[in-house]
């Protein structure tokens, strides 16, 4: 018992499938790799705040310095704001401008490919006149007659 396909013979001819309609015309288009903008902002979102955090933990404070020379006093969670804020917008940036580099080199790299272009219609939308006929929604009286067919609910043995 052989439950694999039946495959065709190598010399039979290709099997074309059938064509729905649709006008196909070829086409030359450009194909290049290019670095998601996203990804990269993201990464250097993460690598900013992980910055801030390291230098807002290897600073020291010196309460003591900042009160006798008039500086002004921040707690370690202001501190840390101040270097996230910083820090998120030059990892974003320079993780962008990375981006931006690697974007250009790629734009080098591309291909001119052949590729089939397929014109798809859009289906008429229930209602609207095709060929001046009219597709005729479902009406009320003709749902009476012919419900919809729904699983029964029942309340059954809940409190």
């Amino acid at each position: 018992m052989n439950t694999e396909p039946a495959r065709p013979e190598p010399d039979s001819p290709p099997v074309k499938p059938e064509m729905s309609g649709e006008p196909v015309t070829r086409q030359q288009v450009a194909v290049r790799r290019s670095p998601k903008f996203g990804n990269f902002a993201t990464v250097g979102a993460l690598l900013g705040a992980i910055a801030a955090f390291v230098a807002t933990v290897s600073i020291p404070r010196d309460l003591e310095y900042a009160r006798a020379n008039g500086f002004a006093e921040y707690s370690q969670l202001q501190i840390f704001g101040f270097l996230l804020l910083i820090g998120l917008v030059l990892g974003i940036g320079i993780a962008l401008t990375v981006a931006i580099l690697l974007d250009r080199r790629s734009s080098r790299r591309r291909r001119i490919v052949e590729a089939d272009r397929v014109d798809v219609q859009k289906a008429p939308d229930v209602g609207t006149h095709v060929n001046s006929e009219t597709i005729e929604t479902a009406s009320a009286p003709a749902l009476e007659q012919n419900p919809p067919h729904l699983p029964p609910t029942t309340n059954e043995g809940k409190a």
